[in-house]
């Protein structure tokens, strides 16, 4: 996880309750100069608190304002879960000060939703670097150099055909052994054992990167989890930019209702996948997937309708050409999160 994203995530959690301590009250302001006799400034409404003071402190304050009843986080959550397109509806109608922000609701539910993801997909078995090269380990070096010889072209490169044809299973086997009961190996482990250097300095620079990333899982897996949350934050504007073309010929709805109804749109989907994965320890993984995935057509669908207060249908058509746009926008992330991360290794 990128340093900068869980510092802006702690960053938006402080201050969402009216409640907390300003311990610059009595002192001027330090934006206006004004002399400060609450919480807030009366010439600029800038906080008066200095944010000096103890992580846990501030890291307490953050919780107790999410948890508490009065706080505007209490009053944000039922409207965005539950009440598609509601909320953005009243921000945009400028009721703003009872709900949190958009942007700071943003950061706060992608940020739990990447420790999650990537606290679990860091115990994945499959990630393990010795389980990776268990296979390998076992493998006597004559072995090895056969199995070398047998993928890598005499100028060092890897042989694609080669290498399909290895972990092919033989005919009429099924367990990877050809006609003359040779046992060909059918784990790409084995593949990932054979060391750079030991297959050959060759020119090719795919080559050797697609090497490297089969010599350092680990660190390719550490680059993803850097880029995914940086990536990902292009989905929102590229959000604005679908609605923005869908909406061109409507006057009075501007780039800001939209920028606010992105922002809500990811906040919900963010928040929904973390359920999902925690009630998929008690459902099931399939169970959760499904119902996320009939659960977000229809809430895109009601929060169209809702927020631009258009009919059931022009949303129900508007929601399918937002997936449209969706689809190609995570296609191309995955592919740039696959080609940051690979040069990153």
């Amino acid at each position: 996880m990128s340093n900068e994203l869980e510092t802006a995530g702690l960053a938006s959690a402080g201050a969402l309750s009216p409640g907390g301590r300003a311990d610059l009250s009595g002192q001027p302001c330090r934006n206006c100069g004004t002399e400060v006799t609450g919480r807030h400034c009366p010439q600029c409404g800038q906080l008066a608190a200095s944010f000096h003071r103890p992580f846990l402190s501030l890291v307490g304050a953050s919780i107790s304002d999410m948890l508490a009843l009065d706080g505007r986080i209490a009053r944000t959550l039922p409207l965005l879960l539950f009440r598609p397109g509601v909320l953005t509806r009243r921000y945009i109608e400028g009721k703003r000060a009872r709900y949190v922000p958009p942007f700071r609701l943003f950061l706060l539910s992608s940020l739990i939703f990447y420790l999650l993801v990537f606290a679990f997909v860091g115990q994945a078995s499959w990630l393990n670097d010795e389980a990776m090269r268990l296979n390998a380990q076992n493998m006597t070096e004559a072995e090895v150099a056969e199995l070398r010889d047998r993928v890598v072209r005499p100028d060092g490169t890897v042989d694609p055909e080669r290498l399909e044809a290895l972990l092919r299973p033989g005919p009429g086997t099924g367990t990877g052994e050809d006609a003359s009961g040779e046992k060909e190996s059918d784990d790409v482990d084995a593949v990932v054992a054979l060391d750079v250097d030991a297959a050959g300095a060759g020119e090719d620079p795919l080559t050797q990167q697609v090497l490297r990333i089969s010599e350092n899982p680990r660190l390719f897996m550490m680059a993803v989890e850097t880029w995914t949350p940086r990536l990902s934050l292009l989905l929102v504007p590229l959000t604005m930019l679908a609605m923005s073309i869908m909406f061109a010929w409507h006057r009075r709805v501007y780039v800001y209702d939209h920028a606010i109804h992105a922002l809500h749109l990811h906040s919900w989907i963010y928040m929904t996948a973390t359920l999902a994965i925690l009630i998929s320890f008690v459902v099931g993984s399939q169970a959760a997937t499904t119902l996320f995935l009939l659960a977000l057509p229809f809430y895109v669908t009601m929060s169209l309708k809702a927020a631009y207060r258009s009919g059931f249908l022009v949303s129900l058509v508007r929601m399918v050409l937002l997936f449209i746009f969706w689809t190609i926008a995570f296609v191309l992330l995955l592919l740039g999160v696959f080609i940051a991360s690979a040069m990153s290794v």
